[in-house]
């Protein structure tokens, strides 16, 4: 079972967590109502296609979690203002247009984008780019290059120590 150094009581209302799934992060705002000492999240949850306040336990359950870069210049107030002001607001998740991280940016007053959603259109874009101008390499001499390479960079980081 993860755990983590950071505790949830050490954490500030507004701040937003990323919490650890196995292919991508939920981005989820700390609130200051709490459950059993617990913040509960605001987030645009995945599982209800809204905008939701739950409880920790719901939202992170045993996964690791951290402290998001995402940081606007907002007071706490008026990040909890705004993101609730969603609660009741007929908005759906959508993996590629707006998604938690979509909804944790606008809260607090940056642009409206998703990293991971970037990331993962540019590594489709590479992937497909490599696979049709480089049709003549195999998978195995693919494999060899990369092991050969790894191999060489171990080499090097070890004659350094």
């Amino acid at each position: 079972m993860p755990t983590n150094s950071l505790k949830p009581t050490a954490l500030t209302p507004g701040q937003v967590i990323a919490i650890r799934h196995p292919l991508f992060k939920h981005f989820a705002i700390v609130s200051d109502c709490f459950d059993n000492d617990t913040p509960r999240l605001i987030s645009l949850s995945y599982r209800k296609s809204s905008v939701q306040e739950e409880r920790w336990q719901d939202v992170v359950g045993n996964r690791q979690f951290e402290i998001s870069n995402i940081e606007g210049h907002y007071s706490r107030e008026i990040i909890l203002a705004r993101a609730r002001r969603y609660l009741s607001c007929d908005i759906k998740y959508n993996l590629i247009t707006f998604n938690c991280e979509h909804f944790a940016r606008l809260i607090h007053g940056l642009p409206v984008e998703s990293v991971q959603v970037k990331h993962a259109v540019y590594g489709a874009i590479f992937g497909a780019a490599s696979c049709a101008l480089l049709p003549n390499i195999t998978l195995a001499r693919l494999a060899i290059a990369t092991s050969t390479g790894a191999a060489t960079a171990l080499k090097t980081s070890l004659r350094k120590l």
